[in-house]
């Protein structure tokens, strides 16, 4: 069964909840601040840049099977996050899609006479548009938790021939 990623727009904070808990050596570990990631590193920081720095450290090692569960609930939470922007983000720049749900709105008053159904169909529509978007990615989280997911070593972790 093969599973294509949703197209879709995700920022996401979510990490172990204790990086101590996850076996492994400290060797073995990289720590690497959050700020030096993306940008480069400047001089001598002063002794509050340092606290803040420490706070945002990451560790980074190599994968151990130990990590599967842990691995599994990060990849999870992080998919899970992108459903309200799935939903609702891109909604801005959807003009098409923003014309067609104010027709159905005018439509809705133009058939029913009705102000208080009028004014609940764009909040109808959101609704399935959250709903139909959840349920893409949760058919796409089931589909990932079952192949490459269920055995991470053999999907990531193995060179490729």
């Amino acid at each position: 069964m093969h599973c294509s990623s949703p197209k879709m727009v995700c920022e996401t904070k979510i990490v172990a909840d204790e990086h101590e808990a996850i076996a492994g050596t400290k060797k073995d570990s990289i720590i690497v601040s959050s700020s030096q990631m993306w940008t480069s590193s400047s001089a001598s920081p002063s002794a509050l840049e340092s606290k803040i720095e420490k706070r945002n450290q990451v560790f980074i090692r190599e994968f151990e099977r130990s990590d599967h569960e842990e691995v599994r609930r990060i990849f999870n939470e992080g998919i899970m996050e992108r459903i309200p922007n799935s939903a609702f983000r891109g909604l801005k720049q959807q003009t098409t899609t923003q014309f067609m749900y104010a027709f159905l709105t005018v439509m809705c008053y133009v058939m029913t006479k009705s102000f208080t159904l009028t004014f609940c169909a764009p909040f109808i529509l959101m609704g399935a548009r959250y709903y139909y978007s959840r349920k893409v990615i949760l058919s796409y989280l089931d589909c990932a938790l079952h192949t490459d997911m269920a055995d991470i070593e053999a999907y990531y972790m193995k060179p490729t021939e």
